[in-house]
């Protein structure tokens, strides 16, 4: 499997390049209704690399508290109406425009925890009052706080899953195909854990395991450890309680130091 580090070096000079016309495109536009413009998505994190699918850069647009702009009046027609986002394609680059009112502390309480973490993640592309920038030193000083709280409350859930009434109540049913579910649920909750000890917001569920693998503090062989609890038979008692074994010696075993200080 290819890393997230491997990915943005093969790719650093084809991303510096889209920046840099990102940027030059931006230049073209009027922003006499926009705030702030922030580098968003794969471009940001620096590990973009499309297929023959292609791909687009994904730009969020604050606009200018109180201003009623659409995105049509600034990037005109959306080309792609699939995607839940504004779509234009300029100079035979595809862009993604997240257009949403400005995000203050208060409206980042508000998001859901993969928003937060797209929005923390992003770049600064223009924010000429710097008004986000500002906003942004409050959010991250709430944002410490969260995090432990939120690993506290993750964990505890994991406990909940993983208690010896509840796996007793499904293994005198021989429900092993529950069993698993659970302990599954537990393992992805404990990925969100490992965000947090990271000082960081999960991503979205569709990459959250892959992004998690170059996370700094990480269990040793977590790697190894990840393939191995992935590997399942569904319906298979030895096979639970092994993954279960394996799951809290080495992944719970990890997120509790971080718990205890």
């Amino acid at each position: 499997m290819k890393s997230k580090t491997e990915i943005a070096e093969q790719q650093q000079g084809f991303i510096d390049a889209l920046k840099q016309k990102t940027i030059d495109f931006l230049y073209t536009i009027d922003k006499s209704e926009i705030e702030t413009i922030l580098l968003s998505g794969s471009v940001a994190r620096g590990d973009y690399f499309p297929g023959q699918f292609d791909g687009m850069i994904d730009l969020t647009v604050m606009k200018k508290p109180g201003s009623e702009a659409a995105p049509e009046d600034i990037f005109g027609k959306n080309e792609d109406e699939d995607i839940p986002f504004h779509c234009i394609k300029r100079d035979g680059t595809w862009y993604e425009i997240n257009f949403i009112d400005f995000i203050n502390a208060e409206a980042f309480k508000k998001l859901k925890i993969p928003e937060r973490n797209a929005l923390l993640e992003s770049k600064i592309l223009y924010d000429p009052n710097h008004k986000y920038e500002d906003e942004l030193m409050n959010i991250n000083i709430w944002s410490q706080v969260d995090l432990k709280k939120l690993l506290h409350e993750e964990f505890r859930y994991i406990i909940y899953l993983l208690g010896d009434y509840k796996v007793d109540r499904w293994n005198r049913r021989q429900a092993y195909l529950q069993m698993n579910e659970n302990l599954n649920a537990a393992i992805r909750t404990a990925i969100h854990c490992l965000y947090y000890i990271n000082g960081l917001y999960w991503s979205a569920e569709d990459r959250n395991l892959y992004y998690s693998l170059s996370l700094e503090k990480i269990p040793e062989n977590y790697s190894r450890i990840i393939m191995e609890l992935c590997t399942q038979k569904p319906d298979n008692e030895s096979d639970y309680f092994h993954r279960e074994s394996l799951f809290k010696s080495e992944i719970m075993r990890f997120i509790e130091q971080f718990i205890r200080l």
